[in-house]
């Protein structure tokens, strides 16, 4: 089992010792989540709580995943950085692969892209995305990174985008891992399609439905075969929680939450190492 820490949330000004840090105790990575803005007053269901309502203020951080990744290599030698989730159809993929490539050139290969096809609305409208569409552009999308981030001279004529022979560079020396988020079909094919799957806040009971859906949609693309990481962050995790996920076929969870009463408000940098720390002792020795 690889434990992630997830900085999701966490103050900028702590997240460069928090990620030493969690290099230090010995996380395989840690992980980033992805939002251009907050609006002041919600106009889009959040798909992830049971009212629908998120769990964070407008003033929480967001930073930008590949530039926090870059800064962050450059101060460790080991863990990874993940996206969980980039909203990956919500922006053009010129722009994002320049972005992703130049991070995982600096970071020298340990990036690893986690997508979504996003919830909020309003941010597709401030960037003049279509939010519609985002399903299709986003399959469309990932094969165009994969062809940019090669650093070859590379064309594409989809659906949705379409450019004569280009380059960008510099390329990345190694292929970027792809997971995709998500619990749609469409997701499990997309996840299926490339290197793992994200499952985001899942009570435990109702993790091993999902897995099958998973696995029917590896199937069905003939990959069950090919390596493939299974990434979850539950909810309420128990003591034993992670030994029965492991035993699901779960290859990698999040690591300790920062939340006070199931909310994000500011903490101290010795509250997170606090946390990280006794999450650690509990899992990773």
């Amino acid at each position: 089992m690889k434990f992630w820490q997830s900085l999701a949330f966490v103050e900028l000004d702590q997240i460069v010792e928090c990620a030493k840090f969690a290099e230090d105790l010995g996380f395989y990575g840690v992980s980033f989540g992805d939002h251009l803005v907050t609006t002041k007053e919600q106009v889009d269901e959040y798909l992830y709580t049971k009212d629908g309502t998120v769990f964070w203020e407008p003033e929480t951080h967001w930073p930008d995943p590949w530039v926090v990744s870059a800064a962050i290599a450059r101060e460790t030698s080991k863990v990874k950085f993940l996206t969980t989730v980039y909203v990956l159809p919500m922006r053009d993929p010129f722009t994002v692969a320049k972005a992703i490539s130049t991070a995982a050139y600096l970071a020298d290969n340990r990036l690893v892209l986690g997508i979504g096809v996003g919830w909020q609305k309003a941010e597709f409208e401030l960037t003049g995305q279509d939010y519609h569409t985002r399903g299709k552009r986003c399959d469309e999308q990932i094969e165009i990174i994969k062809k940019l981030t090669s650093g070859e001279m590379v064309e594409h004529h989809g659906e949705h985008y379409d450019f004569a022979p280009l380059m960008m560079s510099p390329g990345t020396t190694e292929p970027i891992p792809i997971y995709v988020g998500g619990h749609s079909k469409p997701a499990f094919r997309r996840a299926a399609q490339n290197d793992g799957w994200l499952g985001l806040r899942y009570p435990e009971e109702e993790i091993p439905p999902i897995l099958e859906q998973l696995k029917t949609a590896r199937e069905q693309q003939g990959a069950l075969d090919k390596d493939f990481e299974v990434w979850l962050a539950p909810l309420m995790p128990e003591q034993d929680t992670y030994k029965r996920m492991e035993e699901m076929g779960v290859t990698m969870v999040n690591g300790a939450n920062f939340f006070v009463d199931g909310k994000v408000v500011p903490t101290d940098i010795d509250f997170k190492k606090r946390r990280m720390e006794e999450f650690a002792n509990q899992f990773l020795k």
